[in-house]
């Protein structure tokens, strides 16, 4: 990955909760995750 931008958003609580049990069972960090399933959604959008 090339440069960082730092960024806020607002996620609902519970949804929060639910990302931070996965990123901890991934042994990643919730900004980890939330990179990856973004990288990830990119890259199937590339392919359809």
């Amino acid at each position: 990955m090339s440069e960082t931008s730092k960024t806020t958003i607002n996620i609902p609580k519970d949804m929060k909760k639910e990302l931070k049990k996965i990123a901890i069972d991934e042994d990643t960090s919730l900004s980890g995750l939330i990179l990856k399933m973004i990288e990830e959604d990119l890259k199937n959008r590339k392919t359809e």
